[in-house]
């Protein structure tokens, strides 16, 4: 499984689930899957951009292997704190022993009630930027979506 080009140095490296048939708790019917979205981007620094839904973690790790060995990443990026954005971040925190995980102050709370971590996290506001070198995330209002 190998991660996909998305742009110059932006990797798709999500899962993808074929066989849910709900999603978020039946608020959805969905007919033919799901993907997890998760984004690998690597210049200067490297950022993780969200995890996947934990069941699918390895599928994950083995789409992040094939851009780059995962303890080079440098940040994890958690937009929020849904099982299927988060659930991973546990793992992928245990093979990247320096990364800085990036979020709301909001984020950070959530993220100690489902998970048990002393990870180190850097809160961010709307309009903070991080620079990864040639290219730089800016957080927007809802946090669920960074430009680059």
């Amino acid at each position: 499984m190998s991660a996909r080009r998305v742009s110059d140095n932006v990797f798709w490296v999500g899962a993808v689930d074929w066989d849910i048939r709900n999603f978020h708790g039946y608020s959805y019917s969905i007919h033919r899957g799901t993907t997890y979205n998760s984004y690998l981007i690597k210049d200067e620094k490297t950022a993780l951009v969200d995890s996947v839904y934990r069941p699918f973690s390895d599928e994950m790790v083995r789409r992040i292997r094939s851009v780059v060995d995962p303890s080079e990443i440098d940040y994890v990026v958690a937009n929020h704190v849904e099982t299927d954005h988060s659930s991973s971040i546990s793992e992928i925190l245990r093979l990247t022993p320096n990364a800085k995980v990036i979020g709301t102050a909001r984020c950070q709370v959530g993220l100690e009630k489902h998970y048990y971590w002393n990870w180190s996290f850097q809160i961010v506001k709307t309009g903070d930027e991080l620079s990864l070198g040639d290219k730089t995330l800016r957080a927007r209002p809802s946090l669920k979506s960074w430009l680059a």
